[in-house]
């Protein structure tokens, strides 16, 4: 079937917000904007659910389950409801951290640029934990850590986060409680991520995608180890390739490539608009990825452009919401892209 990218809704935020003050999850999308507000919103059709005042719009949003954090650059954590906007907590004093990620009653903060330690706060009471986490040497550059619930006989049962830094060509997954390892895996090369520090995607098989060097695409399975998926022919760019079935998506700076794993066979999506590459996101009938600034494109399974939309403002960052869903945050603006039957 036929599939079009329509705009739903568009959002003035009134400023740039950080591409990761956004976040969606519990069936509400939230964003920081205006400055010193964080809103929850109806992902649908972008009516305001609930609004809180935090200290700025140029930090990070994360939902958990029922919970929303906020991690603002003035390095205040807050944990509000995420569907009444019901503050539980706020807790001060956590600057240079950037990096959320919640495994079980556990937030993890830190590591980003190796500025700061990864530091643990009870997702409860926002308290700290007590005592230095064990994992990666202090100033190491850490990918964001990925959090992970981790069910076998065979190694162990638990919430546990991967671990990477770009220094050293491993992975490491830590018990989130204790920080003792459950797994550890020799790479090729070190992990390789951008700024923002997303290194991996999960494919729906549950393998988790990422780069190990600048052109070697891998795969964990935790359960069964690391392994090879692709070699590429020439330098990735530092961004997480996706993978769909037995397909790999690789996003680069003049294109996309398009790769079917059975058959070992490349397919280059023809020219593509000029412009940076961006992170690409699933969506139902293929995947979306940035071009140009203002255009998203829709690329099938046959590595064809099946339908491409300009937005309103240039894209920092694609959020995936469910496969008919799309969120596009950037330059003051957030819109949310529908695929639908054309």
């Amino acid at each position: 079937m036929d599939q079009a990218l329509e705009v739903l809704w568009s959002r003035l935020l009134h400023v740039r917000s950080s591409p990761v003050a956004l976040a969606v999850g519990s069936g509400v999308l939230v964003v920081a904007e205006r400055h010193s507000r964080l809103v929850g919103l109806d992902r649908q059709t972008g009516v305001p659910l609930w609004e809180q005042e935090v200290e700025d719009c140029w930090g990070t949003t994360v939902v958990a389950g029922d919970r929303c954090l906020y991690l603002s650059q003035a390095g205040v954590l807050h944990c509000f409801d995420a569907h009444s906007g019901q503050r539980a907590w706020s807790t001060p004093k956590l600057r240079l951290r950037r990096y959320i990620s919640v495994s079980g009653a556990v937030a993890f903060l830190g590591g980003w640029r190796g500025y700061s330690p990864l530091t643990r706060v009870d997702l409860v009471t926002g308290e700290p934990l007590p005592g230095r986490f064990p994992g990666p040497a202090p100033g190491s550059s850490l990918a964001w850590p990925l959090p992970l619930r981790w069910d076998s006989e065979r190694t162990f049962a638990g919430d546990a986060i991967l671990i990477a830094t770009a220094e050293q060509a491993a992975l490491l997954l830590l018990d989130a409680r204790t920080g003792v390892a459950r797994g550890e895996w020799s790479l090729p090369a070190p992990v390789r991520f951008p700024d923002s520090g997303i290194a991996f995607t999960v494919g729906d098989d549950g393998r988790i995608i990422f780069l190990s060097g600048r052109r070697t695409v891998m795969a964990l399975r935790p359960t069964g180890g690391v392994e090879i998926l692709w070699r590429h022919d020439r330098d990735l760019p530092s961004l997480p390739p996706l993978l769909t079935g037995r397909r790999l998506w690789l996003a680069e700076e003049t294109g996309v490539t398009l790769i079917d794993l059975d058959r070992s066979a490349c397919t280059r999506v023809p020219p593509l608009p000029p412009g940076a590459a961006s992170e690409g996101v699933p969506v139902s009938g293929g995947a979306l990825f940035a071009r140009a600034g203002h255009h998203i494109i829709m690329v099938n399974p046959a590595g064809e452009i099946s339908a491409r939309v300009r937005l309103p403002a240039r894209i920092d960052r694609l959020l995936n919401d469910g496969g008919s869903l799309a969120h596009a945050i950037g330059k003051g603006h957030l819109t949310t892209i529908g695929i639908m039957p054309h």
